[in-house]
């Protein structure tokens, strides 16, 4: 009798509302980070793609909810005694709706570009700056997959 309520229950639920009580939204992203790089002797104190995506790990502890996102991947850099010129993190997010969902996308982005700011401002670069002709910075982007 109660799996027949509990069905019951659900049904009008879903009259109700048109769409299913439980429905999410899911995706991935892709957020890529890129700088100078270097070698580590010839190079030392430059900015780190992978520590710029490093610490936007931290900081999406920090402005996400618990169990809104799995970091899938985690990567970055070239060789061994280089500083990386590359960093990847690719990771799932899911929300109760869409509305929520591209919140959570715009978290990502915003924490994103605060973990390359945090670490050019750790390695005292500055916007304009240029390392063998290009940008001494490290820029993040953001990208669904």
């Amino acid at each position: 009798m109660k799996r027949l309520i509990y069905s019951l229950a659900f049904v009008v639920a879903i009259a109700a509302t048109g769409t299913p009580a439980f429905a999410q939204q899911a995706g991935n992203l892709r957020v890529e980070f890129q700088g100078p790089g270097g070698h580590s002797s010839g190079a030392y104190g430059r900015v780190s793609a992978l520590h710029a995506a490093a610490r936007a790990v931290i900081l999406m502890q920090q402005a996400l909810p618990s169990g809104s996102y799995q970091i899938t991947n985690l990567t970055g850099g070239n060789s061994v005694n280089s500083i990386a010129s590359d960093g990847l993190i690719e990771m799932k997010l899911t929300a109760a709706n869409a509305a929520a969902y591209q919140k959570l996308v715009a978290a990502v982005t915003n924490v994103a570009a605060d973990g390359a700011a945090a670490e050019n401002a750790f390695r005292g670069v500055k916007a304009g700056d240029v390392t063998s002709g290009a940008p001494a910075t490290v820029r993040s982007v953001v990208t669904p997959f």
